[in-house]
């Protein structure tokens, strides 16, 4: 008897996997590909040149038996994509039952594993995937059901180039790893976000690389762009193409504020829209991002009681501001009872870029923590937030974030007193509360970097004029490729587009007499 059909024979009664070696014999009981992972892990040598047996195998356990160098393989069921990589590395197979997919143990769709190496064809770059998805779904399983508050924003992703469309994949991809492997599972992305590419970027470090039940994925409608009704249904089919989902677990209309309430999201019947979406399965759950006054958002809650969360700007600094009101518009929500999404945390990094006395006093108050870890404990610590998000840039910043906000503990009252000193420091000093959404650039005739130039006159008024050449560089250096504050021809456009309602034509003056 050869050794494929000693497996074979050994694959009886209650085992699930057999393996053959010479004259060595296994037998084991676990199910899925969990005796593969204990082989690689305990005796890897045992796996190369063996015959198995499996009861099912699919294209993960094939891509293990390959990366182990299994030479044989019968199974009782064998996915198509399991063949596929026997036949590419060259490894005998025979089965009784021919599957397209291996499905999850609800038969309602694929199991975790087979999503996890879908787009993969290299066994050992399979297995490392693989063992990424266990770790996360052991760290599911011992955490319970309840999220963690960080969010990972997908709007400000690191670069290549000053180009917002050339992301940096791979450092992407190594950021939404660390991220998940922390316990962390909600990622906000949008249709404008990187100039319409960063739901493709969703779908290629994310979506492509893990099984859909390990992450929240949330995308927003772009209401207050749209020219017809018809465009929602239309948008919606493209963002599920782009990020590759047959679902959104969070989906919300963008951007609300007075003006596109009443002559796009009212008169497209935007609400109605997310909630048929939300009936057909299409969504789990729908809310709204807005900017404007606390009681534009009053009206919105009492015209839609039905949304069932709303994300605000909300941050130390602008708390008490009449221009933003995020203080004023949390007090709303609360009292309409709506869980509440928190944006711009650190206001576009205003607030992990302090003035130095500011920086001291955080420094004396907790000489361990960093200066934006203040700005998040405060947004994650007020009542009924569930979730903050943070544009992350580097990985260090994803690694401090993920530290403080892994056992989150709010600030207490004397680092509540600590904030607010530190506000006030800020606002003293003049600097431009730009959160560098780069909504204002898209409209501009004159290509004017707005954000970058806001970004290189804070650093300036921030660190007191000490760097002065330093940040007039970067304002040369990213005027080279665009027009220069000086050149604004003071259209308006940049300034429809602003949450944060910005004179941005009077600050570019400001601007072009500091650095030209």
């Amino acid at each position: 008897m050869n050794a494929i059909e000693r497996a074979k024979r050994l694959l009886c009664g209650r085992a699930t996997f057999a393996l053959v070696n010479g004259k060595r014999e296994r037998v084991y009981y676990e199910s899925g590909i969990q005796p593969l992972l204990n082989l690689s892990d305990k005796d890897r040598e045992l796996l190369k040149g063996a015959a198995v047996a499996d009861k099912i195998v699919g294209k993960a356990a094939a891509c293990l038996m390959a990366a182990g160098g299994a030479a044989e393989v019968y199974a009782g069921v064998m996915s198509r994509g399991a063949m596929k990589v026997f036949d590419k590395c060259g490894i005998k197979y025979t089965f009784d039952t021919e599957t397209e997919i291996i499905s999850d143990r609800t038969g309602t769709g694929a199991c975790p594993m087979e999503q996890t190496v879908r787009y993969i064809d290299d066994p050992a770059k399979a297995e490392e995937a693989i063992r990424r998805t266990q770790h996360i779904l052991k760290l599911r399983a011992q955490g319970g059901k309840e999220m963690k508050k960080l969010g990972f924003g997908m709007m400000r992703l690191p670069l290549k180039s000053g180009d917002q469309k050339d992301v940096d994949l791979e450092q992407v991809k190594k950021m939404v790893d660390e991220f998940l492997a922390r316990g962390f599972e909600y990622f906000d992305t949008a249709w404008m976000y990187h100039e319409h590419t960063s739901e493709l970027v969703a779908r290629e470090c994310l979506v492509k690389r893990y099984p859909r039940e390990v992450f929240r994925l949330a995308t927003k409608l772009p209401a207050f762009s749209l020219n017809s009704a018809e465009e929602m249904q239309s948008t919606f089919d493209r963002q599920c193409e782009k990020c590759g989902v047959d679902y959104f677990d969070y989906y919300l209309i963008h951007n609300i504020n007075e003006d596109n309430y009443i002559n796009k999201v009212q008169k497209f019947d935007a609400f109605g829209f997310v909630k048929k979406l939300k009936e057909q399965g299409k969504i789990r759950h729908y809310g709204f991002s807005f900017h404007d006054t606390a009681d534009v958002l009053d009206r919105v809650l009492s015209d839609h009681p039905d949304a069932e969360f709303v994300q605000l700007q909300i941050n130390y600094l602008d708390w008490d501001s009449e221009r933003v009101q995020s203080g004023k518009c949390w007090e709303v929500a609360r009292r309409h009872g709506k869980p509440i999404i928190i944006m711009e945390p650190v206001k576009g990094g205003t607030l992990a870029n302090v003035p130095p006395q500011a920086e001291a006093l955080f420094k004396a108050k907790e000489p361990g923590m960093s200066v934006p870890s203040w700005a998040i404990r405060f947004a994650a610590g007020l009542d009924g937030v569930f979730m903050v998000l943070s544009g992350m840039s580097t990985e260090a910043q994803l690694e401090d974030n993920t530290s403080f906000m892994s056992d989150f503990k709010p600030l207490d009252e004397g680092e509540l007193e600590t904030v607010k000193k530190v506000a006030s420091i800020i606002k003293g000093t003049g600097a431009i509360a730009c959160t560098a959404c780069r909504y204002c650039t898209e409209n501009c005739p004159m290509d004017i970097a707005i954000p970058d130039y806001f970004a290189a006159y804070n650093g300036d008024i921030l660190d007191g004029g000490k760097n002065a050449a330093k940040h007039r560089a970067e304002y040369e250096a990213f005027a080279e490729g665009h027009g220069t504050a000086s050149a604004c021809v003071r259209c308006g456009a940049c300034e429809e587009h602003c949450p944060q309602h910005l004179h941005i034509r009077d600050l570019l003056e400001k601007v072009a007499a500091k650095f030209e």
